[in-house]
């Protein structure tokens, strides 16, 4: 292996996400003598085939396996990982978040005994430090296992592709494998968030599935837990259909009434169902869109649904601008290049998106 080389190896289905984790990338420190390169996946069919695609591509000793909607904050990100693993040769994998000890149900985060820092993006953006703080002065504290939005690793083991055909738990899996092999896994010491995870709504539908497997594989002995994660399975099989419909009305009646221009009706609506739909990513986000719309009617401009009314848009456009927004807010905020936050000014003046809506939207995608 090519001991002066880092791969990023991320998994893509979307080009405009994977082209903004690449900006990020190319912004960061290369320390000296080495060489990095990018490596996207496209078309995997599990999240562990995938990487196993990108470590047989690759002669680099360091790589990291980044998730497309994770963007990397820390500009000498490469430095103080790369310091940590040649001092430690005994660490195989570097984390951002993870757990001193995992839960016996094998859930990354069902016990007070996770550490790390991370800025993720649900709507609403929060900088996390979880449960146990690094000592300022530790460059790092070992743990059981690391959340797979970015697992950098010193050593290769073949992802675990014949058991995690999706993209749940291989992760925790690939941290076993390591532990395993008689590796140790760190999480570096963060005095603020390396990586910003724009993750959206969690599609959870296999979690448990993959969840089961992990526990066979790993904890065998652990029959109560693998027996509990049957009957949950069984259990969410029934009510996903009638869950589904009901998010699938609520958000239905608001595309609606926001292409037919009811904005009041719509807010309204929000207003009387918010509370139910807190869970649905596309409820909320129309939600802001109309929020939006009140304080710019308020303010006495109308901006925000022009894009919808001259129908060079329509409606289902609404979460990828959200989305565009929230990137674009976050180049400025971190300072890129001026082309890239040129292209941000442009975005706004050309779908009309007005300070307002720059405010209301900083609100939620940026720490206070």
């Amino acid at each position: 292996m090519n001991a002066q080389k880092v791969s990023f190896i991320i998994c893509t289905d979307s080009e405009s996400a994977f082209h903004e984790c690449e900006i990020y990338i190319k912004q960061l420190e290369i320390p000296e003598g080495f060489v990095v390169n990018i490596l996207p996946i496209r078309g995997a069919n599990s999240m562990a085939e995938g990487y196993n695609a990108g470590m047989l591509q690759t002669d680099a000793k360091y790589k990291v396996y980044l998730h497309q909607d994770a963007l990397i904050l820390n500009r000498h990100f490469l430095l103080d990982t790369l310091a940590i693993f040649q001092e430690n040769p005994q660490i195989g994998m570097i984390g951002m978040v993870g757990t001193k000890q995992l839960h016996k149900n094998g859930c990354i985060w069902s016990n007070p005994m996770r550490t790390g820092a991370l800025r993720s993006h649900l709507i609403t953006t929060a900088d996390e430090y979880f449960d146990i703080p690094i000592p300022e002065g530790r460059a790092f504290t070992p743990v059981e296992a690391v959340d797979g939005l970015l697992m950098m690793t010193q050593q290769d083991f073949l992802w675990r592709s014949d058991l995690f055909t999706g993209w749940d738990f291989y992760d925790l899996a690939q941290c076993q494998e390591f532990l395993r092999a008689g590796y140790r896994i760190a999480v570096p010491y963060q005095e603020t968030p390396w990586v910003l995870h724009d993750s959206g709504a969690q599609n959870l539908k296999d979690y448990h599935t993959y969840r089961k497997t992990y526990l066979e594989e790993y904890c065998p002995d652990n029959q109560v837990e693998i027996d509990a994660c049957t009957r949950f399975i069984a259990t969410q099989a029934e009510a996903s259909p009638q869950k589904a419909a009901g998010k699938d009305t609520a958000v239905d009646t608001l595309l609606s009434l926001i292409h037919d221009r009811k904005y009041d009706e719509a807010l309204h609506f929000t207003q009387e169902n918010l509370s139910q739909n807190q869970d649905n990513e596309l409820f909320c986000i129309l939600t802001v869109f109309l929020q939006i719309y009140q304080q710019e009617k308020d303010a006495g401009i109308h901006e925000v649904f022009i894009p919808l009314e001259s129908k060079e848009q329509n409606v289902d456009w609404l979460p990828l601008h959200y989305q565009r927004i929230c990137r674009y807010l976050w180049r400025m905020e971190n300072n890129l290049p001026e082309e890239y936050q040129k292209e941000a000014q442009d975005y706004f003046t050309r779908w009309h998106v007005s300070k307002t809506a720059c405010d209301r939207i900083r609100i939620l995608c940026l720490p206070e």
